[in-house]
Parts: structure tokens; sequence; C-alpha cells
């Protein structure tokens, strides 16, 4: 292929958000890292998207700074390496319990006792997203990671979260609007498990996995992240609020609130809560087997 030819497939992907990429970097402790551009992007979804909420009124969302975010969920080795090295106990670690499975006659999530990040009920390895860790845990890591290597690390906010999962899509999904084409993009509930988490409307077919699936499974988004949507939900910085109706950069959220934000949905969830814009949000205590995190690397 000529060089002219090469340079304009390259702008033809940029111009249909499908840019390649961005650069990675690699931490010492092994954790790749994709650099997402600063730009703006409408938050939210259009009143027309399949299973939206109420709660996601569209707006223009500006984002100044370049930052790098994990391309993958904190893993069960990373998160073990953390534990190791400070003596570091979770909540459920100390409580002698984290949530598990639905009760479907209480409608409520069954307390498991002695559940933690190293005993959720299933069977796990090193290269699983780390769960039923709360959002203070989240945060605990962070404050060593940041400390560890003199850089500053911590939760994306919601914004962040949302402009790096679309990578420039406006779709419901990565993929598109229609869930039926999710094949090899996520692992959430479908036809192998949906008969243990019959809450949601399932995805059509198999993706392979019942839990957890190991991180990079699946395929990536335009900008090289992997599990943004599927595997384990996400801590996010912020208190869960309204939406602003104006344009707003680098927002942070409201000032104060009872919940914190969690984005991407799980192997537990179908095609309504693992879309883009879908709000999850729960208190800083809540732990259980489907939440997880990723981490953020300021530029």
């Amino acid at each position: 292929m000529s060089r002219f030819r090469l340079i304009t497939a390259a702008c033809l992907l940029m111009l249909s958000g499908r840019a390649p990429a961005g650069e990675i970097w690699t931490n010492p402790l092994g954790m790749k890292f994709v650099r997402i551009p600063a730009g703006e992007f409408v938050m939210g979804s259009p009143v027309t998207e399949r299973e939206r909420a109420n709660n996601e009124v569209q707006h223009l969302v500006k984002i100044t700074k370049a930052f790098w975010l994990s391309q993958t969920d904190v893993t069960v080795g990373q998160f073990a390496t953390f534990a190791n090295d400070t003596g570091y106990k979770t909540a459920a670690e100390k409580e002698g319990w984290a949530n598990g499975a639905w009760n479907l006659e209480e409608k409520k999530w069954n307390r498991i006792d002695g559940a933690s990040w190293k005993t959720p009920g299933f069977a796990q390895d090193t290269n699983h997203p780390v769960v039923d860790v709360d959002w203070r845990d989240a945060q605990a890591f962070c404050q060593w990671l940041s400390k560890k290597e003199g850089r500053k690390y911590r939760l994306p906010t919601e914004a962040e979260w949302e402009y790096a999962c679309r990578a420039r899509t406006k779709t419901a999904y990565p993929w598109g609007d229609n869930p039926d084409d999710s094949r090899g993009w996520l692992n959430g509930t479908d036809d192998l498990s949906t008969n243990l988490f019959h809450l949601f409307t399932p995805f059509k077919g198999s993706d392979g996995y019942v839990y957890t699936s190991p991180v990079a499974a699946f395929k990536p988004n335009a900008w090289g992240l992997y599990d943004m949507l599927g595997n384990v939900l996400q801590w996010c910085s912020d208190w869960y609020g309204d939406y602003p109706t104006n344009a707003v950069s680098d927002p942070q959220g409201v000032t104060a609130g009872k919940e914190h934000i969690l984005r991407g949905g799980s192997f537990v969830y179908g095609i309504k809560h693992c879309r883009s814009a879908f709000r999850g949000r729960n208190k800083p205590e809540f732990r259980n087997f489907y939440v997880g995190f990723r981490v953020l690397r300021e530029d």
C-alpha cells in the first residue's frame, strides 16, 4: 500500500471514531496504562436509546487534560501485591463477609460468610479482576500506588470513565446499538448464565463464562481499553447525583452524597446495564462478587 493510502486510511479511522489505540505505558507493578487524550463528548444517552434510564440526561462534557487509564481492571495478582506489601485487610476480610448471589425470596443480596477478594465463591486466578472490594479498598490501593511510585493515581471520575469507555463512539455499546451483536465483546449474562443470574435481560448466545473472565479476554474498545463493559462493575470517585443540563468541563460530580458511582456493568448484568451510559451506584461500604475497579494515573 502506498504512503498516501496509509495516511488516508489513518485519517478515515480517526474521522469514523475508530482511531488506533493510544500510547501504552507500563508501571513498575506491570500494570499497563493507555493514554487518553483531552477532548469533548456528549455524556449520557439519547431518549431513543433502548433500555436507557432517566438519569442519563445528555450534556456536553469537556475533558481538558489527557490522562492514563489502566488498560484492564485491577487484577487479583496486582491487588495481592498491594496487600502483601502493606498488610492491608479489606472490609470484607475484617468483617468476615461479602455479598453473593441475589436472594429471590427476600429480594436482596445474600450475605456470604467468609467471602472476600481471596475467596469470592468461584474460581479465579491472578489474571482475573479482583472483586469483593468496596470504594474505600479501591481508594487505599490508589493511595499505596501513588506513594510507592511518586505519581498521582486515583479512581476516575464518572465523566472520565464514560469518555474513555466511549472512545469517540455515540452508540449504546462499543460495537453499535444492537445488543445482539455483542459476541466477542464482553462478559455479561447470557444463555450460559441466565438461569443463575436471571434478574436482567441477557445477551444472546454464550460468552464462555459464568463468573469473571481473565482480563483482556474480549475485544478492546477503539482506544485499547479492555472490559470497560461487562466482567466487573468499576468504582468511580464521584458521589452519585443528577447530571447538569449545561456544558461542563472536568466535572467532579456532586460535592456530597450517600452512594458512589459504579460503571460498566458486569458478568451478572445484561443488555440494559452493560451500556456505555449506564449509571450504577452504591454505598462506599458495598462489596459484592461482581464489583472491582480500575485506576487512573494523572498525566
